[in-house]
């Protein structure tokens, strides 16, 4: 039986930004979009906005502010959620969890990468990923007004947060602390 639920990002945005190939399923993709959803835009937009954006983006109706908030150069949701989605994604794509055991996923063609190289390109795309939520944070501070899920946040599973800023790039995991270049 096939699970169909509504997501934020489709597999297709995922596959184009990340430049994965066909190989890696929506079957792989989509619990790792889901959790990505809830850890990056839940946190960040709240639980009303987040059901909003994806309804609307389900929906084909996002338009106006939320469409810029979705994804423009002012803030992007929508990459926010795709580079959360490689950072989940990538062990997947190096090991295999099946019955009873944990595999690597070599073959006789090609072998995996060590375990230095997939935290190398973690960070990578956590750097991104932080890029992004910044973004996204500073979008939704100035244009608070703008959205009346921040203001009435029915359903109020989990408001936004837009005050811890991770400003490491993705390097360590320091909050609010802004250092100069």
């Amino acid at each position: 039986m096939a699970i169909t639920i509504p997501l934020l990002i489709g597999v297709d945005d995922f596959r184009f930004y990340t430049a994965s190939s066909e190989s890696f399923t929506a079957e792989i993709l989509t619990p790792a979009i889901i959790q990505s959803t809830d850890l990056a835009a839940q946190n960040v937009l709240g639980t009303a906005l987040m059901i909003k954006l994806k309804n609307d983006y389900n929906g084909g109706t996002l338009d106006a502010k939320y469409q810029e908030l979705y994804d423009s150069d002012k803030a992007s949701v929508l990459k926010m959620v795709i580079w959360q989605t490689y950072v989940m994604a990538l062990p997947r794509m190096l090991y295999k969890i099946g019955a009873a055991t944990i595999s690597v996923g070599d073959t006789d063609e090609v072998s995996s990468i060590d375990d230095g190289q997939l935290s190398s390109m973690q960070r990578a795309a956590e750097a991104s990923m932080v890029f992004y939520e910044n973004q996204v944070k500073r979008y939704l501070t100035t244009n608070y007004s703008s959205f009346p899920e921040l203001i009435n946040s029915t359903p109020n599973y989990v408001p936004s947060n837009t005050s811890k800023v991770y400003t490491s790039q993705g390097t360590t995991y320091s909050t609010n602390k802004v250092y100069d270049i």
